[in-house]
């Protein structure tokens, strides 16, 4: 992960596995200390809520997202997003506040998403 990429923000509690919003990196990885075992970090800062949040079991009944990796390995903290699958579930839940597109009050799309 590099400073400046975009990333999903994931909530994988019990009850609601969904795409929440999207971070953006704002420091490189890092380990915490100099232990060898230590895990690897990145700081992010929020960029914008998802506008329509799908769970994970609607997610997986798309075609478009056929074969994601999310869907095999779901305890992977950080993995990597093509960009089709990336622009696919921003389609999904109607991009993400920040994302430049305006969203009408009504719901509809006034931008194009």
């Amino acid at each position: 992960m590099k400073v400046g990429d975009l990333c999903f923000f994931y909530h994988s509690g019990a009850t609601a596995r969904r795409v929440v919003g999207v971070v953006s990196v704002v420091k490189k990885w890092y380990a915490e200390d100099s232990d060898l075992n230590s895990e690897a970090l990145v700081d992010v800062k929020a960029v914008g809520e998802m506008r329509r949040q799908v769970d994970l079991k609607d997610m997986k009944q798309d075609g478009e997202l056929k074969g994601f990796i999310m869907f095999r390995q779901q305890r992977l903290s950080v993995l990597p997003v093509a960009e089709k699958v990336w622009e696919r579930i921003c389609e999904l839940e109607n991009g993400f506040e920040g994302d430049g597109f305006d969203i009408g009050k009504d719901g509809g799309d006034d931008a194009g998403v």
